[in-house]
């Protein structure tokens, strides 16, 4: 007997010699064509998934990688006809075939081809080909099919692409309310993995928006994916939507699930990257937020600051308690919200010594909480909205000053040490006499107010996982001015942590609104867009200058990075005419970084910058302060910095706050000008891995350990930069301290 044809069929074997041949169009083996013979035996002998389809009735032949394709279907659609096999199908495949027994050969690249090969109606797509199989005399008598399934590759792809512009969302400034509708508009392009979804927020990101499909039947823990299934449609899962940094999490998503793919590992898996990149866009959102609210605050702060510089420079002026009144009302008013105020003057007459005169409308609610603060103390009556504070120089009470609001109101600590402060300036401009005296403690109740203030707009350092931080801001010993000094320290979105000194020209209230407006102009140049130290204050003079802010300013912008691939780190900075930054190594020595300095901010915004570079190891301290730090009547700055490196290398053995303190210490009482001071030291044990440095944009700088270089600052970026503060900062105004 003739070796059958199929004798070669490895594992399949058994399963063609379970089929009975003779009720097939093909008939008994033993009497197959020779054509025929070939065909299979090509088909046994490659490892791509391969079918014979054989005769008008396409009878199917095929190999074990075809039958691992097939699925279920196999064994029983050996010997059966493709129609019959996969009628699911059929509609799209039928052409290609009609294509093949026509004798010209097809090709087809992720075909979408529905099988029902698993239980349920699957997607699945396949690139093959269709080739004719020709008889001795060339007449057609089948179609070879060799494919390569390619579901996989293309769910991944499309699934890529979803993702990549989810991952877009982290870049917008928006709300979080705002990045969920986002959100959602790009999962809903998704239909084939996504049927439906839906954002279950907390808070004001997910009150106004209603729920498409129902919450989590039970409590999520991380990463879990809950499946159930759904009812006539696909199944439903729920995922926790993660928050950056080990947070609480801000959420749930919820979707439908396709019913044409099986809820597997991978398609559980990308429902976890769905969430975490969504995470990630709505906690930028939140972390954007909150920074425009705390400039917002730090902006308020800095016009109420001004606002009592104007009271306090406006009552020496004055000539009458009228005019005392006068302006009290009206800085209580603007920067209080009073409705009401009135003034409690005591001036000792011949026949009522000791009366009280009241100055203003006597009907106010104010003026009956006035007797009671001639004690001395200060009277708050928060059900009543009414306030009234001593006018006291020394241990003499010279009258009360009383406000009043038409609804209850609270006196916040930031409220009593503003009333502290007007009081002190009314009780000034009351008592001529005393005009020494009263000048100095009104100068007193200014300078702690403003230092307050001051302080306010200087916010704490973070403390980032490999650097240690400490600020320190230290007014001047002989003024009660506000001044320009200030003090940054922030992480960007990816972590890099930027360093800043400065100092805007001026020791007055417009130098202090003008402070306020650079610190928070740099401050969303450093945080919004990554660039190199030398393009973030380029980008700060084109601002400035497109802004309207008519001040200059000194200023160092640094960060420190790890090397990648060491435990080695650097400082990249750049230097606006102010004193060098100062480096002290582990062992002691003391290094200052002098370079050219450039021009001062808000001079020249054409000017080239440059980036400077040197290189830190673990355990070494960076210094940067402002020159109320090493100024000295008699002596140059270069003689102060002198000082400071020979200081600082005494304090070599401390951390960061005491580095600060200990410096501090050497100069307090003796300072001439406002000091701002930041240390930063790289922590002597870092972790193994190194954070990976944060892409930054090196405008012609080349990074070598130990080695400083300049180049000139790309315009291009400095062009995007400009016009994103501009955009952003425009729409809020420039007004002083914005």
């Amino acid at each position: 007997m003739d070796r059958l044809p199929f004798a070669e069929a490895s594992g399949l074997r058994e399963a063609y010699e379970a089929v009975d041949w003779s009720a097939t169009p093909l008939g008994e083996p033993a009497g197959w064509s020779r054509p025929l013979r070939q065909a299979l035996e090509v088909v046994l002998g490659t490892r791509f998934p391969a079918l014979v389809a054989w005769g008008p009735e396409l009878t199917m032949l095929y190999n074990q990688p075809y039958a691992d394709l097939a699925g279920d279907k196999h064994p029983a659609a050996l010997g059966r006809g493709v129609p019959e096999v996969f009628p699911e199908a059929w509609e799209g495949l039928a052409p290609l075939f009609d294509e093949a027994l026509a004798g010209r050969a097809t090709w087809s690249v992720d075909l979408a081809v529905p099988l029902h090969r698993k239980g349920f109606l699957e997607e699945a797509y396949f690139t093959f080909s269709y080739s004719p199989i020709r008889d001795e005399h060339g007449a057609v008598v089948g179609v070879l099919d060799l494919a390569v399934e390619t579901t996989r590759q293309v769910q991944d792809h499309r699934r890529l692409e979803l993702l990549t512009l989810l991952g877009d969302l982290a870049t917008d400034l928006d709300s979080p309310s705002e990045v969920a509708d986002r959100a959602l508009d790009v999962l809903r392009t998704a239909p084939l993995d996504l049927p439906e979804v839906d954002l279950h927020l907390p808070g004001a990101a997910g009150a106004a928006r209603p729920r498409v499909l129902p919450p989590a039947p039970e409590p999520l823990r991380p990463r879990q994916v809950l499946v159930r299934s759904g009812e006539g449609a696909g199944p439903l899962a729920w995922v926790r939507i993660p928050a950056a940094m080990g947070e609480s999490s801000p959420g749930v998503l919820a979707a439908r699930l396709s019913p044409h793919i099986a809820p597997d590992a991978t398609y559980r898996d990308f429902l976890r990257l769905v969430a975490a990149t969504v995470g990630d866009g709505l906690s930028a959102a939140a972390s954007y937020e909150a920074e425009r609210r705390r400039a917002d605050l730090q902006a308020w702060q800095a016009r109420r600051l001004a606002g009592l510089v104007a009271v306090a420079q406006a009552l020496p002026d004055v000539d009458a308690e009228a005019d005392v009144l006068r302006v009290l009302a009206r800085g209580a008013s603007a920067l209080l919200g009073a409705d009401g105020v009135v003034l409690g003057v005591l001036e000792p007459a011949a026949d009522a010594p000791g009366r009280l005169q009241v100055l203003g409308d006597g009907a106010d609610p104010a003026a009956g909480a006035l007797a009671g603060a001639l004690r001395g103390a200060p009277v708050v009556d928060a059900a009543a909205g009414t306030a009234a504070w001593p006018l006291r120089l020394g241990e003499r009470t010279l009258g009360v000053l009383g406000l009043s609001w038409r609804r209850p109101r609270e006196l916040r600590p930031e409220d009593r040490d503003l009333l502290t402060a007007l009081a002190a300036s009314a009780a000034q401009s009351l008592d001529r006499v005393r005009a020494r005296r009263a000048e100095r403690e009104a100068a007193d109740a200014v300078r702690s107010l403003a230092e307050t203030l001051q302080r306010s707009l200087l916010t704490s350092a973070p403390q980032p996982e490999h650097l240690e931080i400490a600020v320190r801001y230290l007014p001047a010993a002989e003024h009660a001015q506000v001044g320009g000094d200030w003090h940054d320290a922030f992480l960007t979105a990816s972590g890099t942590a930027c360093l800043v000194i400065g100092d805007v020209t001026g020791h007055d209230q417009d130098a202090a609104a003008a402070m306020g407006q650079v610190r928070n102009l740099l401050r969303g140049i450093g945080y919004s867009l990554e660039v190199s130290p030398a393009s973030a204050l380029s980008a700060l003079d084109r601002a400035m200058r497109d802004l309207g802010v008519g001040a200059l300013a000194t200023g160092v912008l640094a960060t420190v990075e790890p090397v990648e691939g060491t435990r080695s780190w650097r400082l990249r900075w750049s230097n606006a005419g102010h004193p060098p930054p100062v480096v002290i190594t582990p062992d002691g020595r003391v290094e200052v970084l002098r370079t050219d300095p450039d021009l001062l901010l808000g001079m020249d915004a054409s000017f080239q910058r440059a980036d400077h570079v040197h290189g830190l190891s673990a355990g070494a301290t960076v210094l940067l302060y402002t020159d109320g730090l090493v100024e000295r009547r008699g002596a140059s700055i270069d003689d102060g910095v002198q000082w400071l490196a020979d200081t600082a290398a005494r304090f070599a053995d401390l951390g960061p706050e005491g580095v600060c303190d200990a410096v501090l210490a050497e100069v307090a009482g003796f300072a001439e000008d406002d000091v701002a001071l930041l240390a930063v030291r790289v922590r002597p044990h870092p972790p193994a891995a190194a954070p990976a440095a944060a892409p930054v944009v090196r405008a012609g700088a080349q990074v070598l350990e130990g080695a400083v270089l300049e180049g000139p600052v790309l315009e291009e970026v400095v062009e995007r930069v400009v016009e994103r503060v501009v955009e952003r900062v425009g729409e809020r105004g420039a007004e002083p301290g914005a």
